[in-house]
Formats: C-alpha cells, sequence, structure tokens
C-alpha cells in the first residue's frame, strides 16, 4: 500500500511513502501556495487530499491546489475558500472541503457552468457559496472531517474543549438521520468498514468505532490522518507541539491490523512538522470511498525502514 501525507513544513506539500519498502517521494511547495496575509499559523498549510480520474487536489489554507497523476503542480481552483480548511472530498464534480471557520461543508464546483454549494450542517440547507472573510471566533464545533459512503455523509465534529461528535445524513437529501455523541476528544477522520464507522479521538491518543472498539495507540504524540485499506489501518502520529511550532519536528506512520489489534508496522518521517492528513493511493480507501488513484504504485525512490 502507497500513501499520500500531506505535512506542516512549509517546504513540502506531502510526502509519498510505500508501506511495504519504506520507500518514500516528496511533493515540493511552491512560492505561490505561501498566503502571507495569513496571521497567527502557517503561510504554507497542506492539508485535506481527495481526486477525480485524472487530478489530486490539495486544501491548503484558502487555495485548493491541483495535481496530475504524477502528482506535478497543474493550477490551483478559482474559488477562494477559508483559512484553515481541512479534510477534502470528491463527489459529483464537487470538491467538498470541511471548513472549520464557518462549520459548514463547502463544495467547490469543477464545472464552471456549475454554481459552487454550501452546506450549512446545522441548518440542514444547502446553499450557493459566497466566498467570504473567514473569522476563527466563528469556529464553533471545528468541523474537520466528511465521509460519503454507504449511501450516508458522515462529518465529524472535533467541538474543541467538549465532547465530540459525529453527524451522519442521507447522502442524497442532505438531512440529518442520526448523530453519535460521546465520540472522544479532538476527533480527526472517518472510515466505515462493513457496519462499523472508525474515527481517531486524538486527545485520548485512541482509535474507536462506532461498535466499541478501542486501540490505544502505543506511541505519544498527536494523532491525525487515517486511511484503512482491508483489515490495515494506517494513522499519522506527530510531535505534541503548539500552533506556532508545528512546521517542526518529526512525525510516524503506525500500521494497524485491526483484526489482531496490533500494530505490524511503524514508519519515521524527519522534519515534517505535523502530518495534517493522508491517504492510500493504491488500494481501496475506507476513509475515502473512491477507487484509487494509482491503480499501480508509482514514484515512490527512495528506501527508507521502519523505525
Amino acid at each position: 500500500m502507497v500513501i499520500f501525507a500531506t505535512v506542516s513544513d512549509t517546504v513540502r506539500v506531502g510526502i509519498v511513502l510505500d508501506l511495504e519498502t519504506g520507500a518514500t517521494n516528496e511533493v515540493a511547495c511552491r512560492p505561490e501556495f505561501s498566503d502571507p496575509t495569513v496571521i497567527g499559523r502557517a503561510p504554507v498549510r497542506p492539508f485535506g487530499i481527495t481526486w477525480c480520474d485524472a487530478e489530486l487536489f490539495v486544501a491548503n489554507n484558502r487555495q485548493i491546489l491541483v495535481f496530475d497523476a504524477a502528482l506535478t503542480y497543474v493550477r490551483t481552483l478559482h474559488t477562494p475558500l477559508f483559512v484553515n480548511t481541512h479534510q477534502l472530498a470528491y463527489r459529483a464534480n464537487r470538491i467538498w472541503a470541511a471548513s472549520p471557520w464557518s462549520d459548514s461543508l463547502i463544495g467547490v464546483a469543477l464545472d464552471p457552468a456549475q454554481t459552487d454549494l454550501e452546506f450549512d450542517l446545522f441548518r440542514q440547507r444547502v446553499i450557493p457559496y459566497v466566498p467570504r472573510p473567514g473569522y476563527e471566533r466563528d469556529d464553533v464545533h471545528h468541523i474537520n472531517s466528511l465521509l460519503w459512503a454507504d449511501g450516508r455523509l458522515f462529518v465529524a465534529a472535533h467541538n474543541l474543549g467538549e465532547p465530540s461528535f459525529i453527524l451522519c445524513f442521507d447522502a442524497e437529501r442532505m438531512r440529518l438521520a442520526e448523530m453519535y455523541s460521546g465520540a472522544g476528544h479532538a476527533i480527526h477522520g472517518l472510515a466505515l468498514r462493513g457496519d462499523d464507522l472508525y474515527w481517531i479521538s486524538s486527545r485520548t491518543n485512541e482509535i474507536r468505532s462506532r461498535a466499541g472498539f478501542r486501540f490505544v495507540l502505543p506511541r505519544a504524540g498527536f494523532a491525525r490522518g487515517l486511511a484503512l485499506g482491508g483489515a490495515l489501518l494506517v494513522v499519522a502520529i506527530s510531535e505534541h507541539r503548539s500552533r506556532i511550532d508545528r512546521t517542526d519536528g518529526d512525525s510516524w506512520v503506525l500500521v494497524i491490523d485491526l483484526d489482531a489489534a496490533c500494530v505490524v508496522a511503524e514508519y519515521a518521517l524527519r522534519g515534517t512538522g505535523s502530518i495534517n492528513d493522508l491517504r492510500l493511493l493504491d488500494v481501496p480507501d475506507a476513509a475515502h470511498g473512491l477507487p484509487p488513484f494509482w491503480p499501480q504504485p508509482a514514484l515512490v525512490t527512495e528506501e527508507r525502514r521502519p523505525g
């Protein structure tokens, strides 16, 4: 399995890691990815990842960056988002962004003839998206992750200092079907395996599931970035640092066998700063719900060993 993980060092957009060999490759930042108007956080912050048939998309503060199958930068989408945009997901010719500063999902249309949309989660309405200044004070529930799977839309609410929760909507009608409360604290990531939903409770350093699965991660740090290929769950753990210092430090990628409830591999990634998100590129990812971007592994050349 091969993952793509977005990192915070402001030099790289992300790192491609082969989970069988430990080989890596990097996607470099460009000057135009930096936004000098961002205050109080890094001017370059690659985060969410998604794709359509031929292009891969990465959230970067207000931008959605577009890459081709070789992970070469192509363009930036026209629609500006909010600072601190988190996870992305592709559906029906739109790139949907989890937007903590508006507590909504924003759907950027890839077809210029279509309208950009915003899903107001708590009013349960879909309206045209109007770009506007964003303010951190409007971040109430810190919506950070989304997943379309099995006819449903799952949305994770970190909920800042309060217990986290997960919203489950009917994917077609965009109406709330269920709310999972008591999901842990500072949750990130969502993956549906069979009938069971998995996520990270970052503050308690656990993998949890709706059916009651709990796995305490053996490495201390801040866990964020989740993928699931078959029974193998992939999670990223970064050094626990204050926001201003998250451009520095190391990170680790752990592979967990859910059936055996044990870590089967660990990879150290030095100098990445915090990992923000990750996706499986070459096999179906139950945390993403799309066909693989790379049907065959590629571009992973530098040998690294688990550590």
